[in-house]
């Protein structure tokens, strides 16, 4: 928790390299530490997406964003807030790359939850 709290603050304060650095490094740990199809680790992924999307780099944001969703989907299930959440994520990146379609899609799946 400490490294992502850590990124979290760089985060904030914009400094999105530092802020990468240690959402990377806690993304190891925790792909280690507890598998990639756990929740928390779909969380730090969820959380480098942001910093990629931030710091305006949306085809980056995405995959990350898609990683997520993919293991939130499996982990949380379809009706989940924090899976609404994350199809919010991907149609705001949608969105910013101009493919408003998809984004619309996703807007529309995170409506009904």
């Amino acid at each position: 928790g400490t490294l992502n709290n850590i990124g979290l603050v760089y985060k904030d304060n914009g400094e999105f390299t530092k802020a990468l650095d240690y959402y990377l490094r806690c993304e190891a740990i925790r792909k280690t530490s507890l598998g990639e199809s756990h929740p928390t680790y779909a969380g730090t992924l969820n959380n480098i997406g942001l910093v990629y999307k931030d710091n305006g780099e949306f085809t980056k944001a995405l995959d990350y964003y898609l990683r997520c969703e993919a293991i939130r989907k499996t982990s949380l299930g379809e009706s989940h807030p924090t899976y609404a959440g994350t199809l919010n994520n991907i149609g705001i990146v949608c969105s910013h790359l101009g493919e408003y379609t998809k984004a619309l899609n996703y807007y529309l799946r995170c409506e009904v939850i």
